[in-house]
């Protein structure tokens, strides 16, 4: 009996370069195939980080909102009249910031604001602090902070410290109350603390600057560039700002300059400048 005939399949009909070329095309497909996926795999690898790096950014500047908020101010108690002792008692506690993180030298408090924040410096990276904070920790929110241009112990004629601007309010956001003219004028005083020392400095100008880097751009051992300096701060050339028109400095004043951002998302074109004069040293123990 004759063997039945097999089925052919079509693939069994095409010539040999044809089933070659249809075997490649699957294995392109293939290919792309598994190229897509790993495409697809990794965009979503890279969605979910955002998002989770959004998430924790908005975790982050919430508690540090949280821990600006429940942090008391810094409560002067002048000593009785009868007291031989000059000195007064620090209010805040410098032996607990340093344990925490050695860089914390000072602590500023600006009234009717939110600025009641530690001051650090970092002894090797400038701007180590632009993006840490006052643990040492990467952080989008930073510290305050001064270069190592700067001293510790606030003798330059100007000191500037630079903080971040952020749309929760925290870090030097609320320095922008003062573009307003009758808040200007109603606040006037700045609090630095130091080991030792609670420097009282009158703010008499706040005003919008451009980005250059203020302790790089100018000589100020030269008294005559330090003098023209300190008749710019009083009489900027801005058209946003307030100034103490009672007031004019001469090289003998040491100020403090904080600089901050004027948005939230404007990192480098503009800076606000608020300065204040040291008017009293008072020694603490």
């Amino acid at each position: 009996m004759p063997n039945a005939p097999t089925e052919q399949r079509d693939d069994d009909l095409q010539p040999k370069h044809a089933k070659i070329a249809n075997s490649a095309q699957k294995k392109k497909k293939k290919r792309s195939i598994v190229a897509l996926t790993i495409i697809l795999v990794v965009l979503l690898c890279g969605v979910a980080a955002g998002c989770g790096y959004m998430i924790w950014q908005q975790h982050e500047l919430d508690r540090v909102a949280e821990e600006m908020k429940n942090t008391p101010e810094p409560v002067i108690e002048q000593p009785a009249n009868d007291v031989a002792d000059p000195r007064i008692e620090n209010p805040v506690d410098f032996p607990a910031l340093m344990a925490e993180n050695p860089d914390i030298y000072a602590w500023i408090h600006i009234p009717n604001t939110d600025v009641n924040l530690p001051v650090l410096q970092s002894v090797t990276d400038d701007n180590f602090y632009l993006d840490h904070n006052r643990d040492g920790e990467y952080a989008i929110e930073g510290a305050i902070y001064t270069q190592m241009a700067n001293s510790t112990d606030f003798s330059d004629p100007v000191t500037v410290l630079y903080g971040h601007n952020l749309q929760n309010g925290t870090m030097f956001s609320t320095l922008h109350y003062f573009e307003n003219e009758d808040f200007f004028n109603a606040n006037d005083t700045m609090y630095i603390y130091t080991p030792g020392h609670v420097l009282t400095y009158r703010i008499v100008s706040a005003y919008l600057y451009d980005d250059r880097h203020i302790l790089n751009s100018y000589d100020f051992s030269n008294p005559a560039v330090l003098q023209e300096y300190f008749d710019f701060v009083m009489h900027p050339d801005s058209l946003l700002v307030n100034t103490r028109t009672d007031t004019e400095l001469s090289i003998d004043d040491k100020i403090v300059q904080l600089s901050t951002c004027m948005s939230d998302t404007n990192h480098t074109s503009s800076r606000y400048i608020v300065t204040g004069v040291l008017i009293d040293d008072q020694p603490t123990y």
